[in-house]
């Protein structure tokens, strides 16, 4: 059963590596100093933060990027294992993170996903919960997920003005000859319901991610923590929340008096949070999550642990 209710506010963070922003905005790959800095810079102000207020929250971990990690010491690792140790969720974004997940055969997709899926095992978590790599899912991937025997999908964003402002950005980039991994099909991932719902073909829950009223905007960290106050302010008072973020909403870009975790500056021109300051962002989440009185992982909110 569900403990969801209209004072639930669920935190899921999706560390997606520096290498996945470079090819959404068509930049060469970052240089290998680069990789990693998500998992080794942002997640550790993540737990001090979530620690500070009490908090627990799902993480969700790109396969591909743990391997990485692994391979190169494993200072990542220790840091989502104690994650695990601290009561945080550790969810599964997929190994390759691929954009076109969806266009590949059924074995290929529960192929990737197993294999993100027994990373996160050698850590000491139990992964229960999958989101797809851009959100783009149908109903092949939520077959595999659940024949992984998972217990919820957090796929959905249904804000179709985040989907026609995705293909927009396709298209001006394509018509200046820069390519780009998102992918304009995939749109019924993008509208539906907005609140928690059990979908018994697959024997799964789907917990999507929030929107606001009215234009249904993406409770995202892009929007909530570096836009308009107006957006954060909707979310403090809302209902039911379910915020997203990502590992790059507490990346410190730095400034003319201070180097930052040191990326790539032409990302920082292009991807919307890195143009704020660090504290003002963290500040924001700090904010709203005391205003809310608190927030929990996924897995807590809807027992399937």
């Amino acid at each position: 059963m569900t403990a969801v209710n209209d004072q639930t506010t669920l935190i899921s963070v999706d560390l997606d590596d520096v290498a996945c922003y470079h090819a959404i905005h068509g930049l060469p790959p970052p240089p290998e100093e680069q990789r990693g800095l998500v998992l080794e810079r942002c997640l550790p102000r993540y737990l001090e933060l979530f620690d500070e207020l009490n908090v627990r929250a799902t993480f969700f971990v790109i396969g591909r990027d743990l391997e990485r990690d692994l391979a190169n010491g494993g200072k990542g690792a220790r840091l989502l294992q104690q994650a695990v140790a601290a009561g945080h969720e550790l969810g599964n974004h997929s190994h390759e993170h691929a954009y076109d997940l969806v266009t590949r055969t059924p074995a290929e997709i529960f192929a990737d996903l197993l294999r993100c899926d027994r990373l996160l095992r050698t850590l000491g978590a139990r992964p229960v919960g999958f989101r797809a790599p851009g959100y783009t899912h149908d109903r092949h991937v939520l077959e595999q997920v659940g024949a992984l025997g998972y217990y919820y999908d957090s796929s959905r964003l249904p804000s179709p003005i985040y989907y026609m402002a995705k293909v927009g950005a396709i298209a001006w980039m394509t018509s200046r000859g820069q390519e780009t991994v998102s992918m304009r099909r995939g749109w019924r991932s993008f509208i539906g319901p907005s609140r928690p719902h059990f979908m018994p073909e697959f024997g799964l829950w789907e917990v999507p991610v929030s929107v606001s009223p009215g234009l249904r905007l993406p409770m995202v960290g892009t929007f909530v923590l570096s836009g308009p106050l107006r957006l954060a302010q909707q979310a403090a008072v809302r209902g039911f929340l379910h915020l997203e973020l990502h590992g790059i909403d507490l990346a410190d870009p730095g400034s003319e008096t201070h180097r930052g975790d040191g990326y790539d500056r032409a990302l920082c021109a292009r991807q919307p949070e890195l143009k704020v300051s660090l504290d003002r962002r963290r500040d924001r989440l700090r904010e709203l999550i005391t205003v809310r009185g608190g927030a929990t992982s996924i897995v807590s909110a809807f027992g399937g642990a």
